[in-house]
């Protein structure tokens, strides 16, 4: 594994998918507010990081890889903010589309004493049109060298039935690994692809299985992988991941969670996501790839917010 993540510095990954803008309120809760029984925050300090798909395209390049950036954000301040935050990490940010009809995505969690107390969202879940979808796969067509393509459908407009059937037809002719973070409102768009990475949420949903015991996430993951025709990980949060091949789902590999003290969970499956598309292009298995993935996910869960997992944290961690 030490050898596999020497070479993220040379993979190149496209990450298509909703970009967000997360901001963190932090401050201090001393009283309770005369108007209503709601706690009164003092802030003292506010942060902006890249949330959604450009999250994933994050820890790509905090990982050392290089990423590209394709999604569509509005002509607003928060898409000047968010386009900051991207750049800040060397992502190549011209497969963005600026679209003065939309809003761009926002999360804003205000937090007081390391608690979460609220969460204001900001969306426009129209889908794109089809003049976007084409200048984005224009946009795509440009990227020189990607050996991965990487789908982040949070089901907020971007991603489409017909653009989804592009990636793919690309990604074909150019024998491209596809790899989509999926969600079960979009479920007819995921089929013949490389690998699907749902939670336990998403698979019990796609599945239509409860996911309480082993043997519910093995019928589930035995299921998908025929259905989609395609790799299935199942992350499980405290129960680790659940890893299912086209090639024989029944010889499942479970990988138990590293154990350590949770934070926050918002994220993680970015961080998934990101650390497999580096190992498989870098040459691992999937079982590897998973492995690699389940140790970034761990460093992940010990963060405050959707903060990237490095490099050197995850050398570390395997040293």
């Amino acid at each position: 594994m030490k050898e596999i993540i020497k070479k993220f510095q040379d993979i190149k990954i496209a990450v298509i998918g909703d970009l967000m803008l997360d901001k963190y309120i932090f401050g201090k809760v001393e009283r309770i507010s005369p108007e209503a029984p709601i706690p009164v925050v003092a802030v003292q300090q506010e942060k902006f990081v890249a949330g959604g798909a450009a999250n994933v395209a994050a820890n790509i390049a905090t990982l050392s890889g290089r990423a590209n950036i394709l999604g569509v954000v509005g002509k607003d301040s928060a898409a000047v903010t968010l386009n900051g935050c991207i750049q800040d990490l060397e992502i190549d940010t011209a497969g963005i589309c600026y679209l003065p009809e939309r809003k761009t995505i926002q999360k804003i969690r205000i937090i007081g004493q390391n608690q979460q107390l609220l969460r204001v969202d900001y969306e426009d879940g129209s889908y794109i049109g089809a003049h976007v979808e084409k200048q984005m796969m224009q946009q795509l067509s440009a990227c020189q060298d990607l050996q991965i393509i990487v789908i982040s459908d949070y089901a907020k407009g971007t991603i489409t039935a017909e653009l989804m059937q592009l990636l793919k037809e690309y990604a074909n002719s150019r024998q491209i690994k596809l790899i989509v973070d999926p969600k079960p409102r979009h479920k007819e768009f995921y089929h013949d692809l490389f690998l699907i990475t749902p939670n336990q949420k998403e698979a019990q949903e796609l599945s239509g299985i409860v996911l309480q015991e082993d043997k519910d996430f093995r019928a589930a993951g035995i299921k998908l992988v025929r259905e989609f025709k395609a790799n299935i990980i199942i992350t499980a949060g405290a129960r680790g991941m659940y890893l299912f091949t086209k090639t024989n789902p029944e010889q499942y590999l479970h990988i138990p969670t590293v154990a350590r003290e949770v934070y926050d969970v918002s994220g993680a499956g970015d961080t998934v996501v990101a650390t497999l598309s580096l190992a498989l292009a870098s040459g691992a298995s999937l079982a590897q790839a998973a492995q690699l993935a389940n140790i970034a996910a761990g460093l992940k869960v010990s963060k405050m917010g959707t903060a990237p997992v490095h490099y050197a944290e995850l050398a570390d961690e395997l040293n």
